[in-house]
Parts: structure tokens; sequence; C-alpha cells
């Protein structure tokens, strides 16, 4: 009816108005700012999609409605993660969150290579705001140049301290980028409740 697009998610029905079309002359006058937008909005999604699993993970607390996990994600990446390069710019990843939430981020983390893998430790702070002892740790570990991770959502829990990511041996000749985040399963809903990730470095 009329421009009015009708679609369903998760069996609600949403509504939106369709994009007018553009003329000859418009399409040619699309601005730089236009043009940079487009262009890191194609770099945000192409780095993104190895990440998709992981991102449908570290941002259910953030999806609403219509709006998905990943969606939430993309917005948080084109608008903190982009660097200045010059007249260009570059996806950062040590701006990128592969997880955001309401839960206490880890406190005092570091990741470094031991001989069969990565090991993430962090200062121990339960009951600092709504930390508590059995949250769990949730890992990423990121090769963007192979368009490659793995992650653990259900990790050691927060009062523990550290945590010991195995390395296959196939894997250990790579660098990877390390994030770490807190993850909370509630029982009764079977809801996952997340901390904002952080960046531990390329290890």
């Amino acid at each position: 009816m009329g421009r009015i697009v009708y679609y369903e998610i998760d069996g609600k029905n949403y509504a939106r108005q369709a994009p007018h079309a553009r003329t000859k002359a418009q399409k040619e006058a699309v601005s730089e700012l236009s043009k940079l937008n487009q262009s890191k909005m194609r770099l945000a999604q192409k780095y993104l999609k190895p990440l998709k699993k992981v991102i449908q993970f570290g941002y259910q607390e953030l999806a609403t409605g219509a709006r998905r996990p990943f969606h939430a994600c993309l917005s948080q990446t084109l608008n903190q993660a982009f660097e200045a390069d010059g007249r260009a710019h570059k996806l950062s990843p040590a701006l990128l969150k592969v997880s955001s939430g309401s839960l206490m981020p880890p406190f005092e983390a570091k990741a470094t290579r031991v001989e069969d893998g990565i090991l993430l430790t962090w200062t121990e702070h339960s009951w600092v705001g709504n930390a508590k002892p059995w949250d769990r740790a949730f890992v990423v570990i990121h090769h963007p140049e192979d368009e490659f991770c793995d992650w653990v959502s259900y990790g050691k829990s927060r009062e523990e301290g550290k945590m010991l990511f195995p390395l296959p041996e196939s894997q250990r000749s790579r660098t990877w980028h390390v994030y770490l985040a807190f993850s909370r399963e509630n029982s009764r809903t079977k809801k996952t409740q997340l901390s904002d990730s952080v960046y531990l470095g390329r290890v």
C-alpha cells in the first residue's frame, strides 16, 4: 500500500517507508561524505562477516524488535571503530567490540602466548558493581587476513582469574586479535547477559 513496506521478524510485524527512487542527476551528485560512509559500510560488513556467530551471541542483549545483534554491532563499529588514515579511513581491531551489554567488563585483563595456546588473565573483582564470581569468560580470537575466528561462549569463571585458550598445532603459527568479555546465563529465563568486550592485543 503506497510506499510502505511490511515485513515480519520473529513472528512480529513491522512497517517502514520504502526509499524514493533517485534521478540520474541525484545519483551523480553523491557527496564525498556519502561516498565515505558507503565505503565504511562495505569495509565494516566485510570485516564483520566471519564474526557473525560471535556477534549473534555477543550482542544478544541489545537485540530489540527489528534490531538484530548484527545491526547493533554494525552501528557500534561504524560509529566507534574507525580511525583516520590520512585522507582515508581504516577499521581498528582495538576499537571493535565483539560484545556489548550490562555486565561489569573484565578488569586489568591480559593475553599471553604460551606453548599450548593463549593464556588470558584478569584481576578478580567479583561483587564490584554487578560482577558475580560465577560470570563466565567469553573469549574470541580473530585472524582477519584469513577471515577466521574461534571463540568460547562460557569459559572459566570470573573468580578464577585466568583461562587457557588452547590452539591446535595448525593454528599456532598465526597471530590473533584477542577479545575478552563476561557472560551470565539466567537459569530461569535462559537469557544471557554480556559485558562489553575488552581488546587484549594481537598475540
